[in-house]
């Protein structure tokens, strides 16, 4: 098992956890039954499933700059991905910076380490999970979410009800808890999409 598998079954145990939590009990909902009697239940599930979510992301693309760079720096077997590539290219060192006895190695050793403390920088200040953010944070390692059209608007739905649950005290309207729990589905389906493009990356 790989170290993206590890993250992606975690992830999932935990959203298991989330719905045994808080909506399973809903679900089926009883059309009788008023929506104040679940509205905080699936609040919590949303905001807690986004959340875990964006750490997933985070962690896979921290992850995948790490092992890409470790790789490349191997002595017997020097390995160079996509993700290095674009890792070399999201630096803002130059050839300027070099002096005339900078070998080649050196020279991408500090491109690449001027890479790795941008993008774990940018990590670090990222506070959300909108197509945005995550490209922020996982085309700097070549990776893209699923451009699939149901999958981008769950996605899109999920970010916006954590938006509205978080920040705003009184709500409007309430997910009714069959559709928080497909947002969610389908955001764990990106969420695993992206942990065969980050394992792909290092197959033998």
């Amino acid at each position: 098992m790989s170290e993206f598998d590890n993250l992606f079954d975690v992830l999932c145990a935990y959203i298991n956890d989330l719905e045994t939590k808080f909506i399973e009990r809903f679900i089926p909902t009883d059309p009788t039954v008023s929506a104040t009697e679940y509205a905080l239940d699936v609040r919590a599930y949303c905001v807690l499933s986004h959340a875990a979510f964006e750490e997933f992301f985070e962690e896979v693309s921290l992850k995948v700059m790490a092992r890409s760079i470790i790789e490349w720096q191997g002595v017997e077997d020097r390995r160079i991905n996509d993700a290095l590539l674009t890792l070399a290219s999201y630096s803002a060192y130059k050839f300027e910076n070099a002096s005339e006895s900078t070998s080649p190695f050196d020279y991408l050793r500090e491109v690449l380490g001027e890479s790795k403390k941008r993008l774990s920088r940018n990590v670090i200040d990222n506070h959300g999970m909108s197509p945005r953010h995550l490209t922020n944070i996982l085309l700097p390692v070549a990776l893209q979410i699923k451009q699939e059209i149901n999958l981008q608007n769950s996605l899109s739905q999920l970010v916006k009800q954590r938006g509205d649950y978080a920040h705003r005290g009184s709500i409007k309207s309430i997910l009714s808890p069959e559709d928080a729990k497909k947002y969610v589905a389908d955001c764990l389906l990106l969420c695993e999409d992206i942990r065969d493009k980050a394992n792909a990356k290092f197959l033998n």
